[in-house]
């Protein structure tokens, strides 16, 4: 009796001293702001931000180190601004509403005259930038090629999306008409630079001029690579829904329609990272470390693209050759010896695939580099980690979408659509960019992100290993911590999340 009794005690005493140690609302909100005010009144530059700092400030780094004068796009102040949104969203403070607004501000003054963006931008002007492009050139060997050629244009590879949506969100807060012709302007810049085809080059206006190591200039190439083609089409989509602008239907049809248009024929019924302008827009190359092949997660992500496009058409053709695609990403699969080589663990659903695969063979195609060079061949032995030659892919989900959609009535397939009904549907921001309402914060990690604050203003971080390599800006070592723009978002994002569910 006695120990039927003491049991429910002792759990109930286990439960209050969590619930005592879990943070409360004013501490959350204390840490959120002394980190922010740190972020913006002393790392910010005019509004925007790079990705890593030294903590004297002496040295900065986006991809690879800059100048201090110099922003970052992909990743950097446009992610940021989203960060700032949700924790206004979250705590009312107009702090950070006017924080997001720096960070507006500073991506309208990076925007170019085409109307899209570039990765970064040098608040001393295009010749600093230009001196920066020709130090990396001089400098720097391996991974981040697309910096080592000054090309004066745009990129939609992790930029101007990055930067457009960003401004749009901002609009959409409060209908600020300040945002309104950068997004005008931004929109007319992806209709001039959508191919007939429907597809778009990695960089415009396009430039064909950076021959490197007997390669040809690829951003030309029609690019799906880091979710460009998947991008833009969202982008134009929210623009029809959200701005009323119908223009835009036309060019989103044509952008659906070159997904099936870029889709091998069997047996290699996938997608490449880029395809080339050719008749039968055959697979290209990029990068030294990207060669000519299909890519298995390009093919994963244009199965799962065609079974939204259906979702929001209604239109068969969308799923007519998802088979094919399935076939192909089960043919270039490892069997478990491979699997095990490369030291993977797969859950139920999983499939391990080469990142590459070359065209008319299907055997995988390894990276490597060495003596300043990369090169590709077909020996897994000593490749290169910072661009993985394998993937894993979540085939299971895909399947079980086809599997659902093709055995429902198409009305009930495309509830919702947000081009199909008057709701925004897939096209509307939500309350929340970053942040997930109902992800459950355990109240111990968010006690360790407010502890790691207790002795700086800021969460340190590491220098990734690109940014170690050396342009040319300092011989000084490495610093071994630096401010760190990712590990402030992540750290707030984690914050937001346990304010909003723990109301």
């Amino acid at each position: 009796m006695k120990k039927s009794i003491l049991i429910p005690v002792l759990l109930l005493s286990f439960a209050l001293s969590l619930q005592a140690a879990a943070p409360n609302r004013k501490t959350v909100l204390s840490t959120m702001k002394k980190a922010t005010v740190f972020m913006v009144e002393k790392v910010s530059n005019h509004g925007g931000y790079l990705w890593n700092y030294s903590p004297d400030m002496s040295r900065v780094w986006g991809e690879l180190e800059c100048k201090p004068t110099m922003m970052w796009i992909e990743r950097g102040t446009p992610a940021m601004g989203d960060v700032f949104l949700d924790a206004y969203h979250a705590t009312g403070d107009t702090y950070y509403l006017e924080a997001a607004k720096a960070a507006a501000n500073a991506i309208i003054w990076a925007q170019l005259s085409c109307g899209g963006w570039n990765y970064m931008a040098d608040f001393a002007g295009e010749e600093s930038l230009k001196d920066w492009y020709e130090r990396v050139a001089k400098g720097y060997t391996y991974c981040a090629q697309e910096h080592l050629h000054y090309s004066g244009n745009a990129t939609f590879d992790d930029g101007t999306i990055d930067a457009a949506n960003f401004l749009l969100r901002m609009y959409m807060e409060d209908m600020d008409p300040l945002y309104r012709p950068a997004i005008d302007k931004a929109i007319d810049f992806m209709l001039e630079s959508q191919y007939p085809v429907g597809g778009w080059p990695q960089r415009y206006p396009l430039r064909y001029d950076f021959v490197h190591n007997g390669n040809s200039d690829y951003s030309s190439f029609i690019t799906i690579n880091d979710g460009v083609h998947t991008n833009n089409i969202r982008f134009l989509l929210r623009c029809y829904k959200l701005l009323g602008d119908k223009r835009l239907w036309e060019p989103i049809s044509r952008a659906m329609s070159c997904v099936q248009v870029l889709q091998g024929g069997k047996p290699q019924a996938g997608w490449a990272m880029q395809h080339q302008l050719d008749l039968t827009y055959s697979p290209g190359h990029a990068r030294d470390f990207e060669p000519r092949g299909y890519a298995s997660t390009a093919t994963a992500e244009m199965i799962g693209n065609l079974m939204m496009f259906y979702r929001w058409t209604g239109n068969s053709k969308f799923l007519a050759r998802i088979p094919d695609a399935f076939e192909f990403l089960e043919s270039i699969k490892y069997g478990p010896e491979e699997v095990a080589y490369f030291k993977q663990n797969l859950r139920d659903g999983q499939i391990l695939c080469p990142t590459f695969v070359e065209v008319g063979t299907g055997k995988p195609l390894y990276l490597h580099r060495g003596d300043g060079r990369y090169w590709v061949d077909y020996d897994p032995e000593n490749i290169i980690t910072h661009y993985r030659s394998y993937r894993t892919i979540n085939i299971g989900p895909l399947r079980a979408e086809y599997a659902r959609l093709t055995s429902i009535p198409v009305e009930e397939a495309t509830k919702g659509s947000p081009l199909l009904t008057n709701d925004a549907g897939e096209a509307a921001f939500g309350r929340y960019n970053v942040a997930v309402s109902g992800r459950k914060e355990a109240p111990e990690r968010i006690s360790q992100i407010i502890d790691a604050l207790s002795a700086k203003p800021y969460w340190p971080g590491r220098l990734p290993g690109v940014s170690g390599e050396n342009p040319g800006f300092s011989d000084a070592p490495l610093p071994e911590e630096v401010i760190s723009t990712q590990a402030y978002m992540q750290n707030m994002t984690a914050l937001i999340n346990y304010l909003i569910n723990n109301q």
